[in-house]
């Protein structure tokens, strides 16, 4: 264990120096650290099973997804939506759950020996997105501002809002005991979501307020405000879990009320995120150099069925682009714009803690390979799949305001 770690740290640290470089270059940091890890686990002989079973591993899993949460709602500029209006819901409340229905389904057709709640768990996998895998789109001018704003808006708030779906199906896998029905399953998991965003809507909004108050009386150093931040992400979800309740549910609100009350009305210091959004970033590593060492491991297993192939195929195009389309209809998005959020969707860091997190969870080992499978070749997929489709999408702009000026 202790050489795959030294290495995993030196490989990070190594991309976290040229990183100006690999974006300048439109290389993917997350594409060189997964293969590091790929090539790195076999060469040092980690037991990945040892690893990610480990207690502890879970518990560091599940602080990194309630990190994640708390900085993507935090991350979203302009207002909650990114100075959108009608987009964001639509993608949230329509493209989403339709996402979401179609994964289920396909699932289904495919997959006929899975329970229902092992397919909602592989749906949660797989359809929330995530730009980092493919954040050089961000900073791709020729990309128009407004669709990557409308994109940075969906990847900071779709995780969050399939956190609870995801622990209630892991609750049903369980059935959290031999006298709990589906329907006390689903009624806890609920309860625990409305705990959680009470306990989250306290800390966030508490500690917006606080830091205010200090910071207009110079009470505090900038130091100091970085770190009360970062501490309250731990207390919203250690807060709710104390409480019986949803820690990633509560670090997401908690990220939300947070933003909507540190910057309603007034410009505020974005350093104040410098922290926790670093604290992200290095998680988001780590993750990534795991993710690689399990590619690795379940390449050794077998390689999966075409059934997964084909699953995953679709859940990066048709299950992600058939209900964004669907969703963007008669908005004031033009068609190549609609085209293009539906077609940038990759898929990263929530995915790959979901999978750990279920793989962790799940008592049939089966199963929980089954999903692991999915989560690894859906952003395998994606990191090649995307990483095409930013220069792609990019390139199709370029040439159309060239077209456009040329007709001029």
């Amino acid at each position: 264990m202790g050489p795959f770690v030294v290495v995993g740290l030196c490989v990070g640290l190594a991309c976290l120096l040229v990183s100006r470089t690999l974006d300048a270059r439109r290389i993917s940091a997350p594409l060189i650290v997964v293969v590091a890890g790929m090539i790195v686990a076999p060469l040092t002989g980690v037991d990945l099973t040892e690893l990610i079973d480990a207690p502890a591993t879970e518990k560091v899993v599940e602080l990194v997804l309630a990190l994640l949460l708390f900085v993507d709602a935090t991350e979203v500029r302009g207002g909650l939506f990114g100075g959108e209006r009608s987009a964001p819901v639509r993608l949230l409340a329509l493209a989403l759950p339709g996402s979401m229905a179609l994964a289920l389904g396909l699932g289904a057709v495919l997959f006929t020996d899975l329970p229902l709640a092992v397919l909602a768990v592989i749906a949660c996998v797989v359809v929330p997105t995530d730009l980092s895998p493919a954040s050089i789109l961000l900073r791709d001018s020729r990309i128009p501002l407004r669709v990557r704003r409308l994109l940075n808006v969906e990847s900071g708030y779709n995780d969050g809002i399939v956190a609870p779906i995801f622990v209630i199906a892991l609750a049903l896998i369980d059935d959290n005991g031999p006298h709990e029905s589906t329907a006390e399953a689903v009624l806890h998991g609920i309860q625990a979501s409305v705990v959680a965003g009470g306990v989250g809507a306290v800390v966030g909004y508490g500690g917006a307020r606080a830091i205010r108050f200090v910071v207009d009386r110079g009470l505090a150093d900038p130091r100091g405000v970085r770190l009360a931040v970062v501490l309250l992400v731990f207390l919203s979800y250690t807060g709710a879990t104390v409480l019986s309740g949803n820690g990633f549910v509560a670090a997401f609100v908690a990220g939300i009320v947070f933003h909507a009350s540190r910057t309603v009305g007034r410009t505020v210091d974005t350093t104040e995120l410098a922290m926790v959004e670093d604290l992200a970033v290095l998680s988001s590593t780590a993750m990534w150099f795991v993710f690689g060492a399990t590619v690795s491991y379940l390449i050794g297993v077998g390689l999966p069925g075409w059934e997964i192939v084909v699953f995953v195929a679709a859940a990066l195009t048709v299950v992600r682009i058939v209900p964004t389309r669907l969703a963007l209809l008669r908005s004031d998005f033009t068609r190549r714009d609609r085209s293009a959020v539906a077609m940038l969707g990759p898929r990263g860091s929530a995915s790959i803690v979901f999978g750990l997190l279920a793989w962790n969870e799940m008592a049939d080992l089966d199963d929980a390979f089954f999903v692991l499978y999915v989560m690894a070749l859906t952003v395998l997929a994606s990191i090649l799949f995307h990483g095409v489709a930013v220069g792609r999408v990019g390139a199709g702009y370029e040439r159309a305001e060239a077209s456009a000026e040329g007709g001029s």
